[in-house]
């Protein structure tokens, strides 16, 4: 008899699993829940009265999964390309859609302020070097400015001494 359940297993590697792993418990007198739902329903009753009902789905077959888009949602889902005109977008659209259109919009705003951030880069180079060429720096600015706000007080001073 194990001859044929280790050739059935060979045979068959994904369908019976090699070892089952049994999980410690974290603490002593907590129950674990198992995660995952049962769809085949591996363990069958065998009584009529015994057998579990038909499964639920996830969603109900008459709700339809999604909402009516707001008119910012029209314009995300036009500017993301997935419709062309404004009469194109159904009355109900899925999360889903409208996620992956805001998605799509988050994107091409990263890449135009990434070409921004060059360009101004680009700028501020070519506007450094043109100002290194004639000789403008902040330190003369700094410089000069000083030296005109030391000449107006020195006229303020001179001014109130001869009044």
């Amino acid at each position: 008899m194990w001859r044929t359940v280790l050739r059935a297993r060979s045979l068959l590697p994904g369908a019976i699993p090699a070892r089952v792993r049994v999980l410690p418990r974290a603490r002593p007198g907590t129950a674990q829940f198992c995660s995952r739902v049962n769809q085949g329903g591996a363990v069958q009753a065998t009584e009529p009265s015994m057998q579990p009902a038909a499964p639920q789905p996830a969603c109900s077959a008459y709700k339809l999964q999604g909402r009516t888009p707001s008119a910012l949602d029209k314009k995300l889902l036009l500017w993301s390309g997935r419709f062309k005109r404004e009469q194109d977008i159904p009355e109900m659209v899925s999360n889903e859609m409208l996620y992956a259109a805001g998605n799509k919009i988050r994107v091409k705003i990263c890449y135009i302020m990434i070409g921004l951030t060059v360009m101004a880069c680009l700028v501020m180079v070519v506007s450094g070097k043109k100002a290194f060429k004639q000789h403008e720096n902040l330190t003369k600015w700094n410089l000069e400015k000083k030296a005109k706000l030391k000449e107006e007080f020195e006229q303020k001073l001179a001014t109130e001494k001869a009044q």
